[in-house]
C-alpha cells in the first residue's frame, strides 16, 4: 500500500512539472502581442478592413504611364502591430497642449496608440519623481529641474492622454542617473516608477528601455569629469542591475538595451565599438534591442547643404541596412541572443530641422519608411516627435503637429502625420510580399482579417501614373477604397487629404474623419488597372 501511494503521488506531481517545461509556458517575445485595451491580457493582433461606404468619392484621376504591381496576398512576411506605427511624446509639450481635446482628437484620428516618453535625450536628465537631490544642472549647463515643473506633461498627464486615446506605451528610464550618481540609485528610480505606473496607477506599461542614446557624447553621463568614457560593456553590466531590479517589481515588463547599427571604434560611428561591448554583457537580460535611424547622420545644421529630393528618397535603404547589420552584431558577439527583437523607437527624415521636414516629401518618405521597416524586420517604431518646434534658423520642424509657427494654425497637421492615418485605415495585420516594376512607385501590401487587401502605394514620380495588379492568393469582389495624400510638389508645405486641402502656411486639413474615402467598382475578369495621382502616398483597400 505505501507503494502505491507513493505512485498516485508521483502521478499527482508530474503534470505540474511537465507544464513548467511545456511550450506555452514560454514568455512571448517583445512586441509579439498586442492588448484590446491597457488592462486587458495581450492576445494576437487582428484587424478587421473598414466597411466599404457606398456614399464615397469615385475614384477617377487621370491615367499615366503604365507600372505592374505584383501582389501574393498568400505569403506572409510579417505580422502588423499598432506597435509598429507609434511616436514620442514629450514632457516640454506643456499639459495645456498637450492635453487639450483637440490634441487628443487628432491622435485618435491618427491611428497612433503607442507612444514613447518622456522625450529623447532628456530622459537621462529626468527625475519623475521631481527628486534631483545634487543633480539639478544638466552636462550643458540646463536646468534639470524644469522637466516636472508645475505645467509640464507629467506622468500622470501622460497616462491619462494614453487612457483617452486608448493608447500603450514604452517609457524611457534615466540611465544617466547610473554614472552622475551611480547605479543603485539609477535602478531604485527606475523600479520605483515601474511599481508608481503598473500597480499604484494601475496603469500596464510593458515597454521599458534603459536610457537614450547613451554611447553619444551630447547624451547626460557619456563623458563625464573623473570618469571613463562609457562603453557598451559597462552600459551592459548596469543595464543587467537596474532590469533586475525594475523586473522584481513587475516580471511581465519588458526591458529594451540601447544598440546602434555599426560595427567600428570611431567616436561618431561605432561609437569606441559599443555594440562589441554590449551584446556580450546582457546576458538575456534585454528582451529587444533599440536603434534609432536618422539616415543623414552624423549631420551640423551650420554646414546644411540642402540635399536633393532624390538625396533623400535614396537614403530608404538603410532601414534594412541597419537591421540586417545590427542582426549580424549579434551573431557575431553574442550568439545566445540571436533572434532578438529590433525596435526603431526613433526615425525622421533628418537629425535637424530642415524644411523638407514639413512638405510633401517627409509626407511620402514616412510612408515608405513604415513599410519598409515592417518588411525589414522591427518590430516597432516611434516617430520623432509628436511636438517640437520650428526651427528658427532652418525653417523646419521634426514634429508631426506645427507649433511656434507663424505661418499656419497652432498644431496644424504636417504630411507626415497622414502617412500614419492612411496606414491605419488601409493597412491590415499581415504584411504580404508586393512588387513593383518601377523604382519610383513603392508598394507595401497587406492582409486584413477578413482576407481583404490593403495597400500602400507611394508614387514619387512628378506625374501621374496607372498600376496595374497582378494578384495571386486573392479574388477580388469587385469593389476597392482609397484615401490620397498629395500636393502641388514634393517641397510644398500645403498638402490635400482626399481632395481637402490644408491651411495655405503648411499641413494638411482636420478633422479627416468626415472627409469621404474615394470608391470604386471593377470588373474582375480582367486585371485591375488604376490611376494614381503624382506625388502622392495612397491608401487603397481591394474588397
Amino acid at each position: 500500500m505505501p507503494f502505491l501511494l507513493f505512485l498516485i503521488g508521483l502521478l499527482l506531481l508530474t503534470p505540474s512539472v511537465q507544464a513548467a517545461d511545456s511550450p506555452q509556458a514560454a514568455r512571448p517575445k517583445a512586441f509579439e502581442l498586442y492588448p484590446a485595451t491597457n488592462d486587458a491580457e495581450p492576445t494576437t493582433f487582428t484587424k478587421a478592413a473598414p466597411e466599404f461606404q457606398t456614399d464615397g468619392k469615385l475614384w477617377k484621376f487621370k491615367y499615366g504611364s503604365k507600372v505592374t504591381l505584383k501582389i501574393d496576398a498568400s505569403k506572409v512576411l510579417h505580422n502588423v502591430t499598432p506597435y509598429q506605427f507609434g511616436n514620442n511624446a514629450s514632457w516640454w509639450s506643456g499639459k495645456d497642449w498637450f492635453m487639450d481635446p483637440d490634441r487628443i482628437e487628432k491622435a485618435k484620428q491618427s491611428g497612433i496608440k503607442f507612444w514613447r516618453w518622456p522625450g529623447g535625450s532628456s530622459s537621462d536628465n529626468y527625475h519623475w519623481d521631481d527628486k534631483y537631490g545634487t543633480h539639478t544642472k544638466e552636462h550643458d549647463g540646463g536646468d534639470a529641474t524644469r522637466m516636472t515643473k508645475s505645467g509640464m506633461v507629467l506622468t500622470d498627464d501622460f497616462i491619462e492622454f494614453c487612457r483617452q486615446t486608448n493608447s500603450e506605451a514604452i517609457f524611457t528610464v534615466n540611465y544617466g542617473a547610473a554614472r552622475y550618481m551611480d547605479v543603485k540609485y539609477a535602478a531604485d528610480m527606475a523600479a520605483r516608477w515601474v511599481k508608481y505606473c503598473n500597480i499604484e496607477k494601475k496603469f500596464k506599461v510593458r515597454y521599458w528601455e534603459i536610457g537614450n542614446e547613451v554611447y553619444g557624447n551630447w547624451e547626460e553621463g557619456n563623458k563625464m569629469a573623473g570618469k571613463a568614457q562609457l562603453t557598451g560593456d559597462v552600459y551592459g553590466k548596469d543595464l543587467r542591475i537596474i532590469a533586475d531590479a525594475m523586473k522584481k517589481v513587475d516580471p511581465d515588463i519588458y526591458i529594451g538595451a540601447v544598440g546602434h547599427d555599426t560595427d567600428d571604434g570611431g567616436e561618431w560611428t561605432g561609437f569606441f565599438w559599443w555594440m562589441r561591448g554590449l551584446l556580450p554583457e546582457l546576458k538575456g537580460k534585454a528582451d529587444y534591442l533599440i536603434l534609432h535611424q536618422y539616415f543623414m547622420w552624423p549631420f551640423n545644421g551650420d554646414t546644411y547643404l540642402n540635399p536633393t529630393n532624390e538625396t533623400f528618397l535614396g537614403n530608404l535603404h538603410k532601414i534594412a541596412d541597419g537591421y540586417k547589420s545590427a542582426g549580424v552584431m549579434v551573431d557575431k558577439y553574442a550568439p545566445a541572443e540571436k533572434g532578438i527583437p529590433v525596435a526603431l523607437t526613433e526615425f525622421n527624415l533628418v537629425n535637424a530641422s530642415p524644411e523638407p521636414e514639413i512638405q510633401l516629401l517627409n509626407g511620402l518618405f514616412t510612408a515608405e519608411v513604415l513599410g519598409e521597416h515592417i518588411k525589414a524586420g522591427y518590430v516597432a517604431s516611434n516617430y520623432w516627435d509628436w511636438k517640437n518646434g520650428l526651427d528658427a534658423k532652418l525653417h523646419g520642424d521634426m514634429a508631426m503637429l506645427a507649433s511656434g509657427d507663424n505661418s499656419t494654425p497652432d498644431a496644424t497637421p504636417r504630411p507626415s502625420y497622414y502617412a500614419y492615418a492612411l496606414y491605419s485605415r488601409a493597412f491590415g495585420d499581415k504584411m504580404v510580399a508586393a512588387e513593383s516594376s518601377d523604382l519610383a512607385v513603392k508598394v507595401y501590401a497587406s492582409r486584413f482579417s477578413g482576407g481583404e487587401v490593403g495597400l500602400i502605394i507611394v508614387n514619387e514620380n512628378d506625374k501621374n501614373q496607372t498600376v496595374t495588379f497582378d494578384l495571386a492568393g486573392f479574388t477580388p469582389k469587385g469593389k476597392l477604397m482609397g484615401w490620397v495624400l498629395t500636393g502641388k510638389s514634393l517641397n510644398e508645405k500645403q498638402v490635400s487629404w482626399n481632395g481637402t486641402v490644408g491651411p495655405l502656411g503648411g499641413g494638411g486639413p482636420f478633422p479627416i474623419d468626415p472627409i469621404k474615402p474615394y470608391r470604386g467598382t471593377f470588373k474582375t475578369d480582367k486585371p485591375l488597372q488604376l490611376p494614381i495621382q503624382a506625388r502622392s502616398v495612397s491608401g487603397i483597400i481591394l474588397y
